[in-house]
């Protein structure tokens, strides 16, 4: 009478057999992953660079070309990368409290730091500082309050750059007007636009990184005129 049963070499081929098709799985389900949260990185990136390229355009296209406004851009650099900074006179202040503060004109700020948990990453800070009396307007401090306070508007950048263009399409790295300091040329007048390039981290530690751009254009008129 035959036994049914397997051979140790029938046990072994199936394991064998059995190995290969669960690293395959492994492998494919790892590179899904992979994808998954790859994509999941840049749809985050692709929103925060939406939320700060709105809220650049936003106050550049209120800012104020009335004598008494300034418009200071500055280029600058932090751990060999571009940090530029922008200061400006807008009407986008923003009332966050109605019983505490009010609409009117501000001294708009942008300015980064370094990630103080990887100073590869870079923070976008804004300000918002109400002009009233006693503010003096390119210092943005009042005599008994100082600044406003700067908050986060992105991070996990990687470098900021801002290139500013006159009425005749002259392309600048920095831009003043305003009581100049001496150390920078005074143009004069609002640039005729601002091209904002933002580049965010995706992978620092393979250093892979996106870059977003935009071009806004800036009123030429100060509020009122015709």
């Amino acid at each position: 009478m035959r036994q049914n049963g397997f051979t140790l070499l029938e046990v072994l081929l199936a394991i064998t057999v059995l190995g290969v098709v669960m690293a395959m799985l492994t492998l494919s389900l790892s590179a899904t992953l992979r994808v998954v949260e790859a994509t999941e990185k840049q749809e985050e990136v692709y929103s925060l660079a939406q939320i700060a390229m709105r809220r650049i355009s936003e106050d550049l296209t209120a800012a104020v070309a009335a004598p008494e406004g300034i418009f200071v851009g500055r280029k600058n650099g932090l751990s060999d990368r571009r940090a530029d900074t922008l200061e400006f006179t807008s009407q986008a202040h923003l009332v966050l409290n109605p019983e505490k503060q009010k609409p009117g004109v501000a001294t708009i700020r942008y300015q980064l730091q370094a990630d103080p948990d990887d100073e590869r990453r870079l923070k976008l800070l804004r300000s918002d500082t109400l002009v009233l009396p006693g503010v003096d307007p390119v210092k943005g401090l009042s005599k008994d309050e100082g600044t406003d306070p700067a908050f986060l508007l992105a991070d996990t950048l990687r470098a900021v750059q801002l290139s500013y263009f006159n009425r005749e399409g002259q392309e600048f790295d920095s831009w003043r007007k305003g009581p100049s300091s001496g150390e920078e040329e005074t143009l004069g007048e609002l640039p005729a636009a601002v091209h904002c390039t933002l580049e965010f981290w995706l992978d620092p530690d393979k250093e892979i990184s996106q870059s977003f751009s935009t071009r806004i254009l800036v009123p030429a008129e100060a509020p009122g005129e015709h």
